[in-house]
């Protein structure tokens, strides 16, 4: 195992991507990602963990021959080791690495890095484009039908909604973007006032509040139009599926003054995200999502992280005018803008394409990433597809034997020429038959782009797979593969048993016993997320929810605030009947 190990890693790490040259501020680093990887191994290696698993104490639920596999399944690769081409390049003032840098890309080079899932910036994104240096003041004068989010308005002093012309969207508060005055005398993007209390102990954090704009989802369609005629893709994502999403999926971020920006905070985006800063520069501080168990899970929401206490940023770079940030899902992010020169308030952009996804990043990451309670959902809800090659009635098990038939069911669907490789050109002729679930996605598109779609899917979900850069899937390959998002997806679902049950000693027991498919034993957290302590503090084996049909991770919609509610319910309900019972021994020694 550690001998095929070592041939898999070889082959990808001397795969050079294109024009490696471009990437001034980030060398793709072979000798230092290589060695970085032969220490790891040294220390982790599929016969150890083979070995751990013989000292398990609960192993029953899988039963998965470790030495099958190249790397255990919850196995993940630390930040040296994923992302050499940022770890060796320039350090801000904070000796923050910088994202991989590139001008001007082609679209391979963009496509080869995206795909890694690798924080990007682009340096020239914007320039040239219809809304390059506008101000906030532009999009007000433009477009005053808009209503926009203020972003910390009730920590201004004084503030009462009462005297603006606001709506009610999404149940949050939304105020005119022609006529917003926060202090009744100011227009907004000539104010700055304040961000949230709870970062003021820290002087890199916000300090004054920004806006946001929904334009995808809170115009008419004819409001949108409007807005979204003067939006412009780059050249090297210019084809019809990318353009469409771009143009249908942006929001807009207004910054007045200096020091506005968001908490740090995770996406609830299944695809990668998009800032593009249109006037003014931001400061940026980004996280990979840490390793996670049922235990570990915080609040992702708007700076949730910092309240956990696992605020650890691993990037810190500037976004200046022109420029555009990519990162993949899973990663938390913080901003913080300068004010432009001129005085002027700061705006910028935030969109989605539609490919190639960040799917080796998933692959990667999936453990953690099917924990977060952002973007936990997307394991199941988009990404399963890249795993099962959208073969229909695949269903996780933790069984190696159905393991076993789901890969010879799809090699058997894919594999055309017995190879035993699995190709572009093989996956694409697959997605036009009935048996590939392809056919549900594509009903979201125009039928004319339903070609260019099943390509670009077919490539990245062969690319899911691919660990040497070769882009065909071996059955080893597959195995790997399917195996990890076996054990992930059931790992999700039996943890959800234990929380639905309150039953805190029966989750670490279960966390503990895939130790042996970890690369480091887990150690839990003294510190529970709220929502995780209301439930721990009923009785073992209360049941919180009914049915978790339909419930697959710990981000699905509203789960933690509806098992919050029904575990506060319980808790008033039990702490009246100890009251009663309390009272009525009282009265009965009364009586006696």
């Amino acid at each position: 195992a550690g001998t095929r190990i070592f041939w898999v890693f070889l082959l990808q790490m001397t795969s050079s991507p294109p024009n490696v040259n471009l990437c001034a501020k980030g060398a793709w680093g072979v000798p230092s990602a290589f060695l970085a990887f032969l220490a790891s191994a040294a220390v982790t290696s599929v016969s150890a963990a083979a070995a751990a698993a013989a000292d398990a104490t609960e192993t029953a639920l899988f039963d998965i021959d470790l030495e099958s596999l190249t790397r255990p399944p919850l196995w993940e690769p630390s930040l040296e080791e994923y992302f050499p081409v940022q770890r060796g390049g320039e350090k801000d003032e904070n000796g923050l690495a910088s994202p991989v840098v590139l001008r001007s890309p082609t679209n391979e080079e963009f496509v080869y890095h995206a795909r890694r899932g690798y924080p990007i910036l682009v340096e020239d994104w914007g320039t040239g484009l219809p809304y390059d240096g506008w101000s906030g003041k532009d999009f007000s004068e433009s477009f005053p039908f808009g209503y926009m989010k203020a972003e910390y308005i009730h920590d201004m002093p004084g503030f009462s909604e009462k005297d603006h012309d606001t709506r009610l969207i999404d149940g949050e508060l939304r105020f005119n973007i022609g006529s917003f005055k926060p202090d009744k005398k100011t227009m907004w993007y000539n104010l700055s006032r304040p961000a949230s209390k709870k970062y003021k102990d820290d002087p890199l954090k916000p300090t004054t509040g920004p806006y946001v704009w929904h334009v995808k989802d809170e115009l008419t369609p004819k409001q949108k139009k409007i807005v979204q005629g003067k939006f412009r893709a780059p050249s090297f994502l210019q084809d019809p599926l990318n353009s469409a999403k771009m143009n249908t999926s942006f929001e807009l971020w207004f910054s007045p003054g200096d020091g506005a920006g968001a908490g740090a905070h995770n996406d609830g985006y299944c695809e990668s995200v998009v800032s593009l800063q249109l006037n003014g520069d931001k400061k940026w501080r980004k996280m990979l999502e840490p390793e996670m168990t049922f235990l570990h899970s915080f609040d992702e929401f708007d700076g949730g992280v910092y309240i956990a206490g696992l605020w650890q940023p691993d990037l810190g770079f500037v976004n200046r005018k022109g420029g555009a940030v990519i990162w993949p899902p899973g990663y938390i992010h913080e901003t913080k803008t300068d004010q432009p020169p001129d005085g002027s308030c700061g705006s910028a952009i935030t969109l989605q394409f539609d490919f190639p996804q960040p799917v080796q990043f998933f692959r990667a990451y999936l453990p953690r990433l099917s924990l977060s309670s952002e973007v936990g959902q997307c394991v199941g809800m988009a990404w399963s597809f890249y795993a099962t090659l959208s073969v229909q009635g695949i269903t996780p098990t933790p069984k190696s034997a159905v393991m076993q038939e789901q890969m010879e069911t799809i090699m058997h669907a894919l594999d055309a020429d017995k190879d035993g490789f699995i190709t572009v050109a093989e996956t694409l002729t697959f997605f036009e038959t009935p048996g590939s679930a392809i056919h549900k996605e594509l009903k979201m598109h125009p039928k004319e782009h339903h070609g260019l779609y099943s390509k670009f899917k077919a490539e990245d979900t062969v690319a899911y797979h691919d660990m040497n850069d070769d882009m065909r899937v071996s059955r080893q390959e597959l195995w790997d593969s399917l195996v990890q998002w076996n054990v992930v997806r059931i790992r999700m679902q039996e943890g959800l048993k234990y929380v639905n049950s309150a039953d805190r000693e029966g989750l670490e027991k279960f966390e503990r016993s895939l130790d042996y498919m970890r690369r480091n034993p887990v150690t839990f957290p003294n510190k529970l997320r709220p929502e995780l302590r209301d439930i721990f503090s009923l009785p073992t084996g209360t049941k919180l929810l009914k049915s978790l049909k339909g419930v697959h991770s710990l981000s699905d919609s509203e789960f933690f605030s509806r098992v919050r509610e029904k575990a506060a319910k319980l808790a008033s309900k039990q702490r009246k009947a100890e009251k009663a019972a309390k009272h009525s021994k009282g009265k009965r020694k009364e009586e006696m």
